[in-house]
């Protein structure tokens, strides 16, 4: 039976791409990324290349209890000799990710499948369902996922030799680890919102003259709009949310969508209220486009974005070269790069410019990580009574 990923576009270096071009994948989760050129990447943010293979112990149940070592790995990774990455990474990143990680391990055919957070997270349900798993490595904007996984057993046990730069709050040991440090802040456009009526803190957004001039991601799709919803509500309530449905604000499927609303001259918007700092950094800094960044004086949510293995995968030794190159100092500064969100590592510093997580009052889970996940249901639920209440 023919690999389902395998009818979809072809990119150089066997890599593939999926989402928007699949049919019954509905609309395509689009991000914006600074892209710096591979190789420009690699020579600036990165330090030079080691011979030896990285390395990467194993403790899961998957290997008997056996702990392999290096070479055991890197072997049985080239007998495999493929890999397949979901994830809700940009293309562009993603795909030149890839590449930085074949030049490591070249006998990898590395391959990834995007789309939005819970369009990825759809994909990967349905195939535990049939029992026919074919992705290998996750990475989506949502930790509740991870939570989920890992109860149902579905997560590989095992600890890279990387993860332990990690810091501990941004891993659950054995089965997930941050791979970024995303933080969600506002913008607006200076050519159709003077600075002095710019939105300077969350309730700002409630304010009667922007009735119809926000744009916003639909909380139901994206994993950083839901994580916006989570926080905010966890500091102002659901009044907050039922107030700015008031406001008649727009609901985008995606960050391209919210930001061509706010750069057309012909469109109303002028806030997005919601986006990841890393896009807004991309448009503002690296496009010289007309979007300057807010960072609220409340705080602005801070979401750890992690990357494990499937328990299933079909390829779990080059799952593990793959995770432990992306936890690892050289891995990071490319991702960063191509991404442009925080790195999990403190070895790895920002971007030129951008602000460091210690400038940064951040909005974390009152009562953890699994309340995130346990009032996703609910949470989705009273975004669509607020913002499309047809569909109840």
């Amino acid at each position: 039976m023919a690999h389902p990923m395998s009818e979809q576009r072809g990119l150089a270096g066997g890599r593939r791409v999926g989402a928007s071009g699949d049919r019954g994948w509905g609309p395509r989760a689009w991000g914006v990324v600074g892209v710096l050129p591979l190789l420009a990447v690699v020579a600036a943010g990165c330090p030079p290349r080691e011979d030896k293979p990285i390395e990467v112990r194993i403790t899961g149940p998957g290997d008997r209890g056996v702990e392999l070592t290096p070479q055991e790995v890197l072997a049985a990774a080239k007998t495999e000799g493929e890999l397949w990455w979901c994830t809700s990474v940009p293309d562009k990143a993603a795909d030149r990710f890839l590449a930085a990680f074949q030049k490591e391990y070249p006998f990898i055919n590395a391959h990834y499948w995007r789309a939005g957070t819970f369009d990825v997270v759809n994909k990967v349900e349905r195939e535990l369902e049939s029992g026919d798993v074919r992705t290998d490595v996750l990475h989506v904007l949502d930790v509740g996922v991870f939570l989920s996984l890992k109860r149902q057993g579905e997560l590989l046990r095992y600890e890279p030799l990387e993860a332990r730069a990690v810091a501990p709050e941004l891993t659950d040991p054995g089965y997930w680890w941050g791979l970024r440090n995303v933080a969600i802040c506002m913008a607006y456009n200076p050519r159709k919102l003077p600075p002095s009526q710019a939105p300077k803190t969350w309730q700002d957004l409630l304010r009667p003259e922007l009735n119809g001039r926000i744009a916003i991601k639909d909380a139901t799709s994206a994993g950083s709009a839901y994580a916006e919803y989570f926080f905010l509500r966890q500091l102002y309530g659901s009044r907050f949310w039922e107030q700015l449905a008031g406001n008649q604000p727009t609901i985008c499927k995606s960050a391209q969508e919210v930001m061509t609303k706010l750069l057309a001259a012909n469109s109303p918007i002028c806030v997005a209220g919601e986006m990841v700092s890393y896009q807004v950094y991309t448009y503002e800094r690296l496009e010289k486009q007309p979007v300057v960044g807010i960072w609220p004086t409340e705080g602005v949510p801070m979401i750890v974005a992690p990357v494990a293995i499937l328990a299933r995968a079909p390829h779990p030794n080059a799952a593990k070269l793959f995770v432990n190159f992306a936890l690892s100092q050289r891995g990071q500064a490319v991702f960063q790069d191509l991404v442009g969100s925080y790195s999990v590592r403190d070895d790895v510093p920002p971007r030129a410019g951008e602000k460091a997580l210690s400038q940064i009052r951040q909005l974390t889970p009152e009562d953890g990580w699994d309340e995130y996940l346990e009032k996703q249901p609910e949470l989705r639920a009273e975004f669509n009574k607020f913002f499309h209440p047809g569909l109840e």
